[in-house]
């Protein structure tokens, strides 16, 4: 080939006009993937904050439903009646006090306040570095001048009043010294008459441990309260900065977390550079806490590096610039022979490439050729393998995460969100087909003692053994879940009435004649089990739940291991 000949010519124009298509190609193969990452990991980070925040929620009313049920504990056994009479009532109830508060290590007190005497407290238990004691009456305090006592009065039975998250001012904790904490308290009603409060007090830090302890390496967990003030943050000095006068705002540190405090938005993700000059990528939620009457919420966010989160991309940048050499050493190549034979493929591996670039799979490639042209196919063929295996990855992660969100790690059984849901679809069902449906709370008799006397290894092997047999016992279209801790809820839907419900009830309690074998040891479970049915009981998901719940609560009452409607 002669130079200034048209093969000559040809060849280099062939040639330059390969490796500016290559390289072009290539680089929007990269900018296009770095983009598909980062968005996907910026919707993985903000999927992770939102079920850390459902999870958070989940959190607070499981203390919502403790206060709510002490307070119905208190009203049914009279323990703010007046004179002596009462005594027998308040020791019983001190002694329901120490129980909660030993199966729960994060609450610092519980106390029973009566509405007259100016709030006068009648049982108090709290907790000392020696242990659980309930103090004498001669030091009980009057407690109406705190909010915890005069907004939850006016509160109807089964609402619950939540205090701001600070450092408590009130009472000597552990130690002596004030600790952050929250309170939440409830009304005692009995006759539809309020004759005082329950106020439980819990400890910030554990809660707040418990929250982010399952977060993966390398993430930062943030939260703040309706003002911006940190309430968890990296740098622990940054943390309850109002409680020693030192102000520290999270928009100080997220400009765009402003609209969050101001209600512009719920969520959002935001890039920031830290105070080593790193960039930052945090997603944020507003999340809804305490009353309607009075909305307050937090600001739960996660953040981590961009580096990390770029950090495949330039592993599929790399990847992108050792095609590329090969794409120019083999259009070098192609350009020579200037033929049929070697312009086709060029054609082919060009549409590859752009088929490549819109995210579509390249279904034929010249890979089983011994020339460069199949060295070049085989190396473009790894390459889309590489970006295919990444996406494949993130795509896994994302439906790891779903799964998570919609369903007990432990049972696998639907968690809460799942259950509601469920619920919902049945009564839309009821609606329709004028068939009730039931829900069944199914709480484990005593679960503690074996928690306690065999072990958490064996606590779990049983409850996931629960799960099984009350999942072999429901029919086609109905759902078993676990709530949390060894409460369970089960939905049946097209009842023909009650009398369903009670076999249903029957089976459920069958199930539980029989010990669950744990590696061969026989552990004997029982069950109370709450019904409500619906249109009867209600027909929202969670006045459904709650009515179970009540009648789950009169089935202990009656002895265990029994069922009662609600």
């Amino acid at each position: 080939m002669k130079p200034g000949s048209i093969a000559f010519r040809l060849s280099l124009l062939l040639a330059a006009f390969s490796v500016f298509a290559a390289a072009l190609a290539s680089h929007y193969t990269f900018v296009t993937s770095r983009g598909l990452l980062r968005e996907r990991a910026e919707h993985y980070l903000m999927t992770t904050t939102e079920v850390l925040g459902r999870h958070l929620q989940a959190s607070l009313q499981s203390v919502s439903r403790d206060t709510v049920a002490l307070a119905a504990l208190a009203a049914a056994q009279g323990a703010l009646e007046p004179g002596a009479a009462a005594a027998p009532a308040r020791q019983a109830l001190a002694q329901a006090f120490m129980a909660e508060m030993e199966s729960h290590p994060d609450y610092l007190q519980i106390r029973l306040i009566g509405a007259s005497a100016h709030g006068l407290e009648r049982v108090r238990v709290q907790r000392q570095p020696t242990g659980l004691l309930r103090v004498a009456d001669d030091d009980l305090q009057e407690k109406g001048h705190f909010p915890y006592v005069y907004e939850a009065l006016p509160l109807p039975a089964g609402q619950v009043y939540m205090s701001e998250l600070a450092a408590s001012r009130d009472d000597a904790l552990i130690g002596g010294s004030a600790m952050p904490s929250y309170t939440l308290s409830a009304p005692v009603v009995t006759a539809g008459v309020v004759q005082g409060v329950l106020v439980v007090q819990v400890a910030a830090r554990p809660f707040l441990h418990g929250v982010s302890a399952d977060l993966p390496d390398g993430f930062q967990l943030y939260m703040s309260n309706r003002w911006g003030d940190w309430l968890v943050h990296p740098d622990a000095s940054q943390t309850f900065g109002f409680d020693r006068g030192q102000r520290v705002y999270i928009q100080d540190s997220f400009p765009d977390a402003a609209r969050l405090l101001s209600g512009q938005a719920q969520q959002l993700v935001t890039s920031v550079r830290d105070g080593t000059g790193e960039s930052v990528v945090a997603a944020f939620v507003r999340l809804p806490i305490g009353s309607e009457q009075e909305p307050r919420f937090w600001i739960l966010g996660l953040a981590q590096p961009l580096s990390a989160i770029e950090g495949e991309a330039s592993v599929l940048g790399r990847s992108i610039v050792q095609v590329l050499l090969l794409l120019c050493v083999a259009a070098l190549v192609l350009a020579v022979l200037v033929s049929r034979v070697v312009t086709e493929p060029l054609k082919a591996l060009a549409q590859a490439t752009r088929v490549l670039g819109t995210g579509q799979r390249v279904q034929t490639l010249p890979t089983e050729r011994t020339d460069e042209i199949g060295e070049l196919a085989r190396s473009f063929r790894l390459m889309e393998e590489q970006v295919w295996q990444q996406m494949t990855q993130l795509r896994t992660s994302h439906h790891a995460m779903d799964h998570l969100a919609h369903h007990d790690p432990l049972t696998g059984l639907p968690n809460r969100r799942m259950v509601e849901a469920r619920l919902e679809q049945a009564l839309h069902r009821t609606a329709q087909s004028q068939r009730p449906c039931a829900v069944l709370f199914v709480d484990l008799d005593h679960f503690k003692n074996i928690n306690d006397g065999l072990g958490h290894d064996v606590g779990d092997a049983v409850l996931r053994g629960v799960a099984q047999r009350l999942g072999q016992t429901l029919r086609a279209g109905d759902t078993v879940g676990r709530l949390g801790g060894d409460e369970f809820v089960v939905v049946c839907q097209d009842l023909a009435g009650e009398d369903d419900a009670t076999q249903l009830a029957l089976k459920l309690k069958a199930q539980f004649e029989q010990p669950v074998l744990v590696e061969g040891m026989p552990v004997q479970v029982q069950a109370s089990i709450g019904i409500a049915m619906a249109p009867r009981d209600g027909t929202e998901v969670r006045a459904l739940l709650a009515r179970a719940d009540v009648g789950m609560y009169r089935a202990k009452q009656n002895g265990r291991n029994t069922y009662s409607f609600s």
